[in-house]
């Protein structure tokens, strides 16, 4: 396609333009514009003014921006001014339906994930009839699609719902909510020992971002009660930055075309990140520091700059100071460190030695004390130890420790997937899982909603949704092996390393963690979610050789055959967490 001058260049594509140079200032701005979607907009009881007109202007734009391009073509291009106007009356109508559902409050989420998700899919069908459906373009539609499900997710998902250790507004009983609560109200770290209210012990970052968030929405004279359901809209934000670290590393690594669009599409329709987004714990800020401290080892790894090196210290410093588990990414960025610090050794270059020791002094300087602080802090005061975690009693009802070791590792009973949701006998489950490796997929399709059955009417679906997520883990596995032991020109020895390294301790972590502290809810997913962001790498790298220039005919059908169970997967999701949103928001 030829570049458009300024003047010829249709306005669109200087919007696409913008997000694609900016796109996390472009989704912070866009989490805060959604401020006016969510129940933060009410300034009283009941939906105000702004409530209808925004979400009427965004769609109504789309059609202003098609008319634009209309008035740009030629007098004869009856397809293009059809379309275009087509693409216009249809954002105007659903803008119309959506207000009306909205006034009369009937499945106001459900009712904005089909109005986007229609919107969307006619942008991406324009763009293909158009000839203008890049890579980038695909992508971009993708992670609005990511986004909006995202969206939709915490506007219907109350804060007290589907949640982990949160607790309730106004209770003081202890969970993320009173620790959030205690720094909005008395703007200093807790001066007491941490263990005597739960969740205390955390790393105190997230909260005092929630916090701040808070004050900012009072201030702005949100009702008190709003702006903490607001406070989902920072979580939204990460896990938005999740979808864009994702899709950078995965350009770093070298994933191109389908290839680059499968492993994200993995990402943007992951289920897991829907409901961390509707969480206001710690867990997502710590996996998104986990993602840029990755990101920034491989940007180092090929440039070894003293900025590089300390973005890769604020990554795990503050990913630390949100929850002691962002350590996991430690060993294999120390890998990469100590591989460049002897190579340069080996090649006979001690020129660069100085720099070298400057920089891992000026990394240590950074990381260390942030990493660190929280809980040297809480040892020195009340002798909270190193790396305390709350330990559940024997006596819980969602105990398994007393589960044989063989049982919880190797049982895969086929009566352990008759429900594809997490199981809890509290919750009226059949059982409590007890294999780990069953409840990570269980748990990153469905979190622990076995609580609020939301599933009961598309029986089916979820079951498509669970399956297609282990054939794509498995292919993931599979894949990271073959590259494993085969030259490629796309990964050097030392980055295969490096991954290997990073998905076996947090694995390996993971499966201790489950030992050391064997209740149900310690099998959760939210623990390992890097390994996601991994195995979707390797299934982009699967489908690019399989879908490559020299490969067969037998290989290209193989390719397809993944990235029709990415799709699968995708529209299964979307599915299932429709009718989550639907039942949620009614």
């Amino acid at each position: 396609m030829s570049e458009l001058s300024p003047k010829t260049r249709p306005f669109y594509i200087s919007i696409f333009e913008m997000i694609y140079s900016h796109p996390i200032i472009s989704a912070a701005l866009l989490c805060f514009f959604c401020l006016m979607l969510t129940n933060g907009n009410n300034f009283g009881d009941g939906v105000t003014l702004i409530s209808l007109v925004m979400p009427s202007v965004g769609v109504i734009a789309l059609g202003i921006f098609a008319g634009l391009y209309t008035m740009q073509s030629k007098p004869d291009d009856r397809k293009n001014k059809f379309i275009s106007f087509g693409i216009m009356a249809a954002g105007v109508i659903a803008a119309v339906v959506f207000c009306m559902l909205v006034i009369f409050k009937q499945h106001y989420a459900y009712s904005l994930l089909n109005t986007g998700l229609a919107v969307i899919t006619g942008i991406f069908v324009y763009f293909g009839i158009r000839g203008k459906l890049t890579v980038r373009n695909g992508i971009l539609l993708i992670m609005a699609a990511g986004f909006l499900i995202r969206l939709c997710y915490i506007i219907s998902d109350p804060i007290t719902t589907i949640q982990h250790d949160v607790g309730s507004v106004g209770s003081g009983k202890g969970g993320h909510i009173t620790y959030i609560e205690y720094l909005y109200n008395n703007k200093m770290l807790p001066d007491f020992d941490v263990r005597t209210k739960n969740q205390f012990y955390h790393p105190p970052l997230h909260h005092i971002f929630a916090a701040v968030w808070l004050q900012i929405q009072t201030w702005m004279n949100i009702k008190y009660e709003y702006a903490f359901e607001n406070v989902q809209l920072l979580t939204l934000f990460y896990s938005t930055l999740c979808m864009i670290l994702s899709y950078k590393i995965y350009r770093q690594l070298d994933l191109k075309g389908i290839s680059l669009i499968t492993a994200t599409a993995v990402i943007a329709f992951c289920p897991t990140f829907y409901w961390l987004a509707g969480g206001i714990n710690n867990d997502i800020l710590s996996i998104t520091f986990m993602l840029g401290a990755i990101l920034n080892t491989i940007y180092w790894y090929k440039n070894q700059t003293i900025k590089n090196i300390i973005n890769i210290a604020l990554c795990i410093g503050l990913g630390m100071m949100t929850k002691l588990s962002a350590w996991m990414v430690a060993p294999a960025v120390a890998f990469i460190f100590i591989y460049a610090f002897f190579k340069n050794i080996l090649d006979k270059d001690n020129r660069n030695i100085k720099k070298y020791i400057i920089q891992y002094i000026s990394f240590l300087a950074v990381c260390a004390p942030l990493g660190l602080f929280w809980s040297v802090r809480n040892y020195i005061s009340h002798g909270v130890p190193i790396g305390y975690v709350l330990q559940l009693s024997k006596t819980s009802k969602q105990y398994i420790g007393d589960i044989p070791v063989m049982q919880r590792l190797f049982d895969f009973s086929a009566y352990q997937f008759s429900d594809v949701g997490d199981q809890f006998t509290m919750y009226n489950g059949s059982y409590n899982e007890f294999n780990p490796l069953v409840a990570l997929f269980k748990t990153a399709m469905f979190d622990e909603m076995v609580t609020v059955k939301n599933f009961a009417d598309i029986d089916g679906i979820n079951k498509m949704l669970f399956w297609s997520a282990v054939v794509i883990g498995i292919i993931g596995f599979i894949s990271m092996i073959f590259v494993s032991f085969r030259k490629v020109k796309e990964m050097s020895v030392p980055m295969k390393i490096f991954l290997w390294l990073l998905y076996s301790v947090i694995f390996v972590s993971y499966y201790i963690f489950c030992f050391k502290f064997p209740h149900v809810c310690t099998q959760n997913i939210r623990y390992t979610v890097p390994l996601i962001v991994i195995g979707a790498y390797f299934v982009g790298y699967a489908v690019k050789y399989l879908l490559g220039d020299d490969a067969n005919k037998i290989q290209r059908t193989a390719g397809s055959l993944i990235c029709g169970t990415v799709t699968l997967y995708a529209l299964s999701g979307i599915l299932v967490y429709g009718v989550v949103i639907s039942n949620l928001s009614k």
